[in-house]
């Protein structure tokens, strides 16, 4: 796997998460606000996925050219071409694995170090 095909591989996995953690920010936001449960709400549910997960995915296709080649020049940047591109990655997996945790499974990441490091 050449480096080009890892930073395209990256950029759809941060778009899929990004994307993810928005739909679980509107279905959060539409169960408040709507005191529907049942069917109703899997429809609503549906839609919202539809309506973020699919321009997403046509951004992502239709972008993932010039963002790799913008992500691999900035990445050379801040160290070398492997290195930098993965770290620009871990980076990334990182923040989402905390807001994920924090907004999908109410756990604060944040927090538990903070105590973990008394």
């Amino acid at each position: 796997m050449n480096n080009r095909q890892v930073t395209k591989f990256a950029i759809y996995a941060i778009a899929v998460l990004c994307a993810a953690l928005i739909k679980e920010f509107v279905i959060t936001y539409v169960k408040k606000h709507i005191h529907e449960e049942g069917y109703l709400l899997v429809v609503i549910d549906m839609l919202v996925v539809i309506l973020i997960f699919a321009p997403a995915f046509a951004l992502v296709s239709k972008y993932t050219k010039k963002l790799s080649k913008a992500y691999l020049k900035t990445s050379k940047k801040v160290s070398s071409s492997k290195n930098g591109n993965l770290l620009g990655f871990i980076v990334a997996i990182i923040i989402l694995f905390i807001l994920f945790a924090y907004i999908r499974h109410n756990i604060n990441v944040i927090q538990d170090l903070k105590t973990m490091m008394r």
